[in-house]
């Protein structure tokens, strides 16, 4: 709580802290003065202190003290981002402050909320950050593709049986949902770990992406011919791991993730080896995923081939064209109407 946490989001430099009240600030991340960067400087309390020349500034970005002068020029303040914790994670808002809308945070998993009541049937544990060097939009892509899974993750979650099953894609608003039963097949290394079934089980992989970047798989197992329903994958082993991509700049995303689980609900060992193999997933996406980003500065190909498994992450891309276009238009009206 009382460290000065650097962070760049959108290209932008922060500093993160927390108040003595544990509530989230986030600042732009340089002092106005010589511009050094206010993460290395020091908290006093619940104010930052510039590391150069003793410039003191509170929560709120506003310069209280300068030492030496009793008058604090009005240039002396600096950004400050509205900061809300939830689903124990930090959201920071980058765009105009008065549009700043805690409606609009992702809240479309009700077992986070159900995890968090004593005696609960679901278990919830937050990995640790993935840093990846590629744009968010390729990590988010690879959350609506259930086809990699059976060539990039081997190991752990991937099985022969699922390559030439068909996968169905669907769009709700803006909301997409890739989908993947994988029927009377052998159950994933990951899911076996767990599951411990004797023979064949029936497999599935709902792949809910919320753009511009929040996705929730929801994956499991049960006995061969178990109901395709909500209540039928209750009833077995079922995982949903949550994933919020934050850019950092255009070629960098900061990778936010957390678990959901009901089974070893209680079990710090099933916990910490869960964290253990999905780190594992990650990092061989990471591999995947960076060396993209190295090709993507020099394709050598004059025109990407489309195949029958893009029909998730092509319907991603116009959305999310599509909101950014939204989100220009109204910032040209808003100038417009100022100017």
């Amino acid at each position: 709580g009382c460290k000065l946490l650097a962070r760049t989001i959108l290209g932008e430099p922060l500093v993160l802290y927390r108040t003595a009240a544990g509530e989230p600030v986030a600042l732009l991340d340089r002092c106005p003065h010589r511009l050094l960067p206010l993460s290395k400087g020091e908290r006093r309390g619940d104010l930052i202190e510039c590391g150069y020349h003793g410039l003191t500034f509170d929560p709120q970005g506003r310069c209280v003290r300068i030492p030496g002068q009793s008058v604090i020029p009005d240039a002396a303040h600096v950004r400050r981002y509205p900061a809300v914790e939830h689903m124990g994670m930090v959201w920071v808002w980058p765009g105009d402050p008065a549009k700043a809308d805690r409606a609009k945070l992702f809240d479309q998993l009700p077992q986070w909320q159900m995890a968090q009541a004593p005696g609960a049937k679901w278990a919830w544990f937050p990995g640790p950050l993935t840093y990846v060097k590629a744009n968010y939009q390729l990590l988010c892509e690879n959350l609506v593709d259930p086809q990699h899974v059976a060539f990039a993750h081997k190991r752990t979650l991937g099985s022969p049986a699922m390559v030439d099953i068909p996968i169905e894609s669907k769009q709700i608003g803006d909301t997409l949902l890739v989908t993947r039963w994988t029927p009377d097949s052998p159950a994933s290394p990951i899911l076996q770990r767990y599951g411990k079934w004797p023979g064949h089980v029936d497999r599935w992989q709902y792949y809910w992406c919320y753009p511009p970047h929040v996705a929730v798989v929801d994956f499991g197992a049960g006995p061969p011919g178990m109901p395709r329903t909500e209540e039928g994958r209750d009833a077995n082993v079922r995982v949903f791991s949550a994933h919020f991509m934050t850019p950092e700049t255009e070629e960098a995303t900061h990778y936010f993730w957390f678990i959901l689980r009901n089974f070893g609900v209680g079990d710090e060992a099933v916990n910490r080896d869960m964290v253990e193999q999905v780190v594992m997933t990650f990092n061989e996406d990471k591999e995947i995923l960076e060396a993209i980003q190295e090709s993507e500065r020099a394709p050598f190909v004059q025109e990407r081939v489309k195949i029958a498994i893009d029909g998730g992450t092509m319907r991603l891309r116009r959305v999310v064209e599509r909101m950014i276009a939204a989100e220009q238009a109204e910032g040209e009206a808003a100038r417009a109407a100022t100017a």
